[in-house]
């Protein structure tokens, strides 16, 4: 039996992958790395000292379709999106899928998701099984309109249309359940010979706990948590907040360069219209609608700036983290 521990770089899954060393020792544990080719260079770089210092075999896995973030966007004909993630997919869930086909053997993955992470989050299982959404639906009009019930938000456009969608299929009795389909048959034929158990040992922690989870065993954590960014992942990430992209504006222009790069080769914008207001909007798309490109970003996050509504100069030794970790 493997053990699998997936590592991003981040607190969370750097915490799950010690509890695993613990739990199971090092000899039947990979640890296990899906490179988007889009992280910050310091991701890399803790990542490289995380392995290292673990002693733990290490496996980098990538999409054997797409090389990376900006080939996938270019065949894609645009980046994603915080409405279509497909990046996720992509680089990160089909690699694992291939390289789990590619085992003889059953696997314990190792997850280290949180409940407080996100609404969705805290709806799934400390314990279930890898394949899970291939067996039973991930969604149906039930649960398209029992999360709609629960929205926190005031609903988007598309959420409202997608709930009265969902409403009308299941007045005639349809639930049109969905299923994760990538590589069916041949995970079918594994799980009838494997076992596919995942287990994620930091679920009901808090940030601050998984942090510590590390420190107190002596293992550092990734450097971005002490410089004001709530997440590890893509550098940027089309789910970071405008604060956070302004730090990267602040203090990593060859992110913003690299960025300026990935929309020239892409011939499409990484930033969503509403990421900035639409007066700082400089480009019309073929339906009339302005969108920003990074340009934009970086002049609105300027700006902003510049009129202190976003980021005043702190003091040398004031803690810029959104954790507790500066004592």
């Amino acid at each position: 039996m493997k053990i699998l521990a997936p590592v991003s770089g981040g607190k969370d899954s750097q915490a799950a992958a010690l509890w695993a060393k613990e739990k199971y020792g090092s000899k039947n544990l990979i640890y296990v790395f899906c490179d988007v080719k889009w992280e910050a260079p310091e991701t890399y770089e803790h990542i490289d000292y995380f392995v290292e210092k673990s002693k733990v075999e290490f496996k980098i896995l990538s999409s054997k379709k797409y090389d990376g973030m900006v080939d996938l966007a270019k065949k894609r004909g645009r980046f994603p999106s915080t409405t279509a993630r497909f990046c996720t997919e992509e680089l990160k869930i089909y690699p694992m899928v291939d390289y789990i086909l590619s085992l003889n053997e059953s696997i314990i993955i190792i997850d280290g998701i949180r409940a407080n992470e996100s609404e969705k989050r805290s709806k799934m299982l400390p314990e279930c099984r890898y394949f899970k959404y291939y067996f039973e639906p991930y969604i149906t009009n039930s649960i398209i309109i029992e999360n709609f019930k629960n929205l926190k938000n005031k609903p988007s456009l598309a959420q409202v249309k997608k709930h009265e969608k969902a409403k009308e299929r299941l007045a005639k009795g349809k639930e049109d359940p969905k299923y994760f389909t990538y590589r069916k048959k041949e995970v079918f034929e594994w799980c009838n010979k494997y076992d596919d158990s995942l287990i994620r040992p930091v679920f009901y922690m808090t940030g601050d706990e998984v942090i510590y989870f590390s420190l107190n065993r002596g293992y550092e954590i990734n450097p971005r948590y002490y410089n004001g960014y709530s997440r590890v992942g893509c550098d940027p990430c089309v789910m970071e907040g405008i604060n956070e992209i302004a730090i990267t504006v602040k203090k990593s222009p060859q992110t913003m360069d690299k960025v300026r790069t990935g929309e020239i080769e892409a011939n499409s914008s990484f930033f969503p219209p509403d990421k900035i207001p639409k007066r700082y909007h400089s480009k019309i798309d073929k339906n009339g609608k302005t969108y920003p490109i990074v340009d934009d970003v970086i002049r609105y996050v300027n700006d902003k700036n510049a009129t202190l509504d976003m980021f005043v100069d702190e003091p040398l030794f004031k803690c810029k983290s959104v954790y507790n970790i500066c004592e």
